[in-house]
């Protein structure tokens, strides 16, 4: 276990079960507070049943019975989102701007301290569908009354995600790596332990309210650098070679339109190109947090070494 808090927190954790959230459980529980984790399906959530959470059966899509489940909770870590839509079923509009929506009310009702909001780098009213409804949610949680603090990463990597899968995929089965445009965008991945770790703080930290923090790691890496850095920690070194957006965009945003399974839909080109780099030259998790940003080198370094050793 790592150093406990000083002071044991009862937090309601949304999103518990994906790529971030178990991060951040796990965090929380090595720092000695109490979890209640919101799931749809508490067979399926072993880990946190393994980190001795209370798991509630429900789903941010309903209101009913959210507020009696957070009650007695101290805060609450909202996590849930989702980067692509399945209309009608799922969409941008009802799990980030409904969904937190609810997960808000309920939390007014049951005097939480504290809400800690996921939101995302670019979220903007003038964004994507996926950009503005990460924004409007930002706003009803800054509206709610509640003290409140909300991350925007950039790109998080780590056990679990899929961002460097996508890539050592493209690597490993392509003689040569198809890039869109010059590949001159930037991103700023950011370690999802470093994140779990900003997180807990946010719960701990009474200082830390009504804030919006965005954060990346310490390296702001064009895509061309992504791929190279992933080829040298993998010994796939491959040539590469740069489709037009003008020449590609058309076909995304035809799959798109008919619902056709792609590696990118026409709204992650546009955020893709546009970039996910926190401005300036200062780091908020060094700078706020103290934590020194773990290096996207690193990572892949950490990653390759737990596959290793799971195949002993």
């Amino acid at each position: 276990m790592g150093v406990t808090s000083q002071r044991e927190l009862s937090v309601f954790l949304t999103g518990g079960t994906g790529f971030v959230g178990r991060h951040v459980a796990r965090r929380l529980a090595e720092r000695g507070h109490q979890l209640r984790a919101l799931v749809r399906n508490p067979e399926s959530a072993d880990a946190l049943q393994e980190l001795g959470a209370e798991l509630v059966r429900g789903d941010v899509t309903q209101e009913a019975g959210l507020g009696e489940a957070m009650a007695g909770c101290d805060v609450v870590v909202h996590l849930v989102g989702i980067i692509r839509e399945k209309p009608p079923a799922m969409t941008f509009e009802d799990i980030h701007t409904r969904g937190t929506l609810r997960v808000v009310q309920a939390a007014g009702r049951s005097g939480v301290a504290k809400f800690v909001h996921m939101s995302a780098l670019g979220a903007s009213p003038q964004g994507t569908a996926y950009q503005r409804t990460k924004y409007e949610a930002e706003e009803l949680v800054r509206r709610s009354g509640l003290p409140y603090v909300i991350f925007r990463p950039s790109i998080i990597v780590g056990a679990g995600g899929e961002f460097v899968d996508i890539l050592l995929r493209l690597l490993r089965l392509l003689p040569v790596t198809p890039v869109i445009g010059d590949g001159s965008y930037r991103l700023q991945p950011v370690d999802a332990e470093d994140v779990a770790a900003a997180f807990a703080q946010a719960a701990e930290r009474d200082e830390l309210t009504g804030e919006c923090f965005e954060i990346g790691g310490p390296h702001k890496l064009t895509y061309n650098r992504i791929l190279e850095i992933v080829g040298e920690e993998h010994g796939l070194r491959r040539p590469r070679i740069h489709v037009p957006v003008g020449l590609i965009r058309p076909f995304v945003d035809l799959a798109t339109n008919w619902r056709l399974p792609t590696p990118i839909n026409s709204e992650q080109l546009s955020m893709l190109l546009e970039e996910s780099i926190v401005p300036g030259e200062k780091n908020t998790l060094r700078e706020v947090f103290g934590i020194d940003p773990t290096s996207f080198r690193s990572v892949l370094q950490r990653l390759a070494g737990a596959r290793h050793k799971g195949s002993e």
